[in-house]
């Protein structure tokens, strides 16, 4: 079973990897179009004012969270602590977050952004945090519901 979910892990993380990676070979036009679709979606949405800038910046945020999470599950199952996951999934998201910007300073338009990696990083260890919390509470509440 461990070997299951770590195949489907593997092959969820590289197919997210790919969706990362085709967002970033859109040429600026394209790739402009679609953020301001979402900052109009997201103008109706949310009660405060948005830039394109802000959605852009987000989608960055947004993507790599997944990101996380993805990793996350991955060492879901390895062997070492908290801390030993952390050093081995934080170089993953770097590494994803240095690919991707290097991807658009070869598509027309684009600019690979040292801020934006950083973003990127902070996306994924946010994703990749919240989601050990929320594995290590569900655990700890179905180790409560046993007892009872």
């Amino acid at each position: 079973m461990k070997n299951r979910h770590f195949l489907f892990c593997i092959i969820m993380l590289a197919l997210w990897i790919g969706f990362i990676f085709a967002r970033s070979l859109k040429p600026a036009y394209l790739s402009g179009q679609e953020s301001l679709w979402v900052l109009n979606l997201l103008t109706r949405l949310v009660p405060f004012r948005l830039t394109m800038n802000q959605v852009r910046k987000l989608a960055h945020f947004t993507e790599f969270a997944v990101l996380g999470i993805l990793i996350s599950s991955l060492f879901r199952d390895s062997s070492g602590g908290f801390a030993r996951k952390c050093y081995t999934a934080f170089p993953l998201g770097l590494l994803t977050a240095v690919c991707d910007e290097t991807i658009q300073l070869f598509v027309d338009g684009r600019s690979g952004q040292i801020q934006d990696v950083w973003i990127d990083c902070a996306g994924a260890v946010t994703g990749y945090l919240v989601w050990t919390l929320c594995r290590f509470l569900l655990r700890k509440v179905q180790k409560i519901s046993r007892k009872s």
